[in-house]
């Protein structure tokens, strides 16, 4: 078995396992100020792990799988994708976020666009360090600076 892409299959699955170590330590941080917002932060956690997850398998192992297969699974990394914004988004949209917070949300936000960015050009530091491999890393540094602000938030009252 050839693996396709070694370095972006194993940047992704560090994505996906960042996301379900934020997605375990929101769970554990339920109460009853926080239930609406920590759900949403769940989800969507989770929603980006399963999406990393599944983006190194369809990089690095595409050559291996069938066209429809390989299909599904690029469908499956995209609706993650997805998913991951529209629950973040609401998570935010349904907490009391203090100025605190936002300042670290905004930071990830901010710095996750900016890896965005950088993919979208096809840069690569390295043959073996592509476009892909530096979005990861840098969406792994976004993602924990937005966890650093949400992870405190509350419901909005009322």
């Amino acid at each position: 078995m050839q693996i396709t892409e070694p370095v972006t299959m194993l940047t992704d699955f560090a994505l996906g396992a960042v996301n379900l170590f934020f997605a375990f330590a929101t769970y554990n941080n339920f109460n009853s100020k926080n239930r609406v917002v920590s759900l949403l932060l769940l989800l969507g956690f989770l929603a980006q792990a399963l999406s990393g997850i599944a983006g190194g398998v369809f990089h690095g192992f595409s050559l291996e799988m069938t066209n429809a297969t390989r299909q599904q699974i690029w469908n499956l990394t995209l609706l993650g994708i997805g998913a991951t914004l529209g629950f973040l988004a609401s998570a935010i949209h349904a907490a009391d976020v203090r100025r605190e917070n936002g300042k670290w949300i905004g930071a990830g936000v901010a710095i996750g666009v900016a890896g965005l960015g950088i993919q979208m050009t096809g840069f690569r530091l390295h043959q073996s360090f592509n476009h892909n491999d530096i979005f990861h890393v840098i969406q792994i540094a976004g993602i924990f600076l937005f966890f650093k602000g949400a992870r405190r938030l509350q419901d909005r009252a009322a």
